[in-house]
């Protein structure tokens, strides 16, 4: 007697759709390689405008800004060209230590989080930190170079699947943990990382960092 075919035609179909269904792996854990940390000191941009009101002092406050520079190849020739959300930690380790009563570096955290990334290389996003935490953190005399200012930075990127990048400054990043998950080395502060939009510098350079994801979630 021979043995219905259906169940087998059945089978050998659900191994072809198998093969041939798209890795849901490949499109939402995109490679990702941070190539390079720049940590600045930038002037307060002086915008003229009718209604000004100028800070009392010869030169402009400066910002902290973190520029962080990575790629992220497309995964497939034939896949999306643009990866899902995006959320970039910023971990900036503050050479200012003299300056706390605990004799410990602070270290500022934060995230900026991006919709909509295209896949490339020479991607750029970017952190800042407002003169008046400087300021807060250096016990009101603003450091007067970038060494002067900090020690480390440390920047992971993540999507829906976890961390997918880490990358630091100056310190070598091995296995799953970069040199900030030492807490007892300093003292963490968070809501103190800005958003380029959160900045003076939010409408400068529009096309240069990857804008952050609106806040009204779109």
């Amino acid at each position: 007697m021979k043995k219905p075919l259906a169940p087998v035609i059945l089978l050998a179909a659900a191994v072809l759709f198998a093969a041939a269904a798209p890795s849901v792996d490949a499109q939402t854990s995109p490679d990702c390689d941070i190539k390079k940390i720049t940590p600045l000191l930038l002037n307060s941009p002086q915008i003229a405008a009718e209604y000004s009101r100028k800070p009392g002092q010869n030169r402009p406050p400066q910002w902290l800004e973190v520029d962080v520079e990575f790629d992220m190849p497309q995964t497939s020739k034939t896949g999306p060209k643009f990866a899902d959300e995006l959320t970039v930690n910023y971990y900036i380790l503050l050479n200012n230590k003299d300056a706390t009563e605990d004799r410990k570096p602070t270290l500022l955290t934060g995230s900026v989080s991006h919709a909509d990334v295209p896949y490339g290389k020479g991607l750029h996003v970017g952190a800042f930190v407002s003169p008046q935490t400087m300021l807060r953190f250096f016990d009101g005399k603003a450091p007067g170079n970038i060494n002067q200012t900090v020690v480390d930075v440390g920047v992971t990127v993540s999507d829906a699947s976890g961390v997918i990048a880490r990358h630091a400054l100056k310190s070598a990043v091995r296995g799953e943990k970069g040199w900030w998950d030492n807490t007892a080395d300093f003292s963490e502060v968070t809501g103190r990382v800005l958003d380029k939009d959160a900045t003076p510098f939010a409408h400068l350079s529009w096309d240069y960092y990857l804008p952050p994801k609106s806040k009204a979630g779109l």
